[in-house]
């Protein structure tokens, strides 16, 4: 307990130390942070259940979402008793319209991506209906948008998930805005310190090796295992479990080893990294009949990856082009069940080439 205390301790003490510095691409990125409303856990999804919890969510209350979303984000509103209300979404990913209904409780705007959602109508949405806003920047953890202000910091209630921007166990996090929910926060859970598995450990050696000697030791390490998996399974990459759209998995704590990596990492390097990968897929890829979902990469935006349209066969063609580079490139997202049959085709030809390594 002593050393878990400690973990924490570290994470809260770096949070102090930059929470006055601006958030800029050229400053510390973590200086949105603060001890006093911030929680730390294993999931986004738990993350947002608590945020539902606060928000005191009841059964049969309405959860306004985008109907384009990973089917996983559901389960906390599932959970809770709640009713998901979809809102499409156009090919910009910015929301075509938002359904005035009576008892939606809570809005989920989403930075797709780590690009900054437009959070006008959001708002506009909630001051007329009474619901509370809250941002799901799960792929953004780094990012501000161009006037400076912390993606995940601008609605009610942020939700981050910090394992997709850096290759940790797991680790997520919820930012409490509105000081008059701030009140019904619990205190931060002791982190868990269970034995991670090996396969894990022997992820982290190979990728430290690829970084370091240049030798895509990871990339062929993940293909020849796809490989033997699709041979076995028919799947490459095996899709989210459909239990997943209802039940969330694993401990809410965070591992103490996601909280100790945390308070070490190098963020400013993160941020350069990402946003010249950024232009260097954007050169690679011009060449291909590929639609960038974004047309820019704006100032203090800290991209996930490398979003785009593109045919299957077309993906094929940019999918080896990213393992060359020795990088990932998937399709997202695994929709959830009722959206699937009515998907329109930007909804199934979104590929991302993912940064995180």
């Amino acid at each position: 307990m002593i050393v878990k205390n400690r973990l924490l301790a570290s994470v809260y003490r770096l949070i102090k130390q930059v929470k006055d510095q601006p958030c800029e691409v050229s400053s510390h990125p973590n200086s949105y942070l603060y001890s006093s409303n911030v929680r730390y856990f294993s999931l986004g999804r738990y993350a947002l259940l608590t945020a539902f919890n606060i928000l005191q969510l009841r059964s049969n209350d309405k959860v306004l979402v985008p109907a384009f979303i990973c089917r996983d984000l559901l389960a906390p509103i599932y959970v809770v008793g709640a009713i998901p209300v979809f809102y499409e979404v156009g090919s910009d990913l910015k929301p075509v319209s938002l359904p005035d209904i009576p008892g939606i409780r809570a809005v989920l705007a989403v930075n797709y991506f780590g690009f900054p959602q437009v959070l006008l109508p959001f708002r506009a949405y909630c001051k007329r209906s009474g619901a509370t806003l809250i941002e799901d920047n799960a792929h953004g953890f780094l990012s501000c948008n161009e006037a400076g202000l912390a993606l995940g910091a601008r609605g009610d209630l942020g939700i981050f998930s910090i394992r997709k921007t850096f290759s940790l166990p797991d680790g997520a996090m919820l930012m409490v805005n509105k000081a008059a929910l701030q009140k019904n926060l619990e205190p931060q859970l002791a982190c868990c310190d269970q034995a991670l598995p090996m396969s894990f450990w022997g992820k982290q050696g190979l990728s430290w090796l690829q970084r370091n000697t240049g030798i895509k030791l990871l990339t062929i390490a993940t293909s020849i295992a796809r490989t033997i998996r699709y041979w076995c399974t028919g799947y490459a990459i095996i899709p989210s479990s459909p239990e997943n759209e209802f039940e969330i998995p694993e401990n809410p704590a965070p591992h103490c080893h996601s909280m100790a990596e945390l308070s070490k990492l190098d963020f400013t390097q993160e941020i350069s990294r990402r946003r010249n990968l950024y232009i260097v897929f954007s050169n690679l890829l011009a060449t291909l009949n590929v639609k960038p979902v974004f047309e820019n990469l704006p100032e203090g935006t800290v991209p996930y990856g490398y979003p785009f349209y593109a045919d299957d066969k077309t993906a094929k063609i940019a999918i080896g082009l990213a393992h060359k580079q020795g990088f990932d490139c998937i399709h997202w997202p695994d929709l959830p069940k009722v959206i699937v049959p009515r998907a329109p085709l930007h909804y199934r030809s979104l590929w991302v080439v993912n940064f995180t390594c």
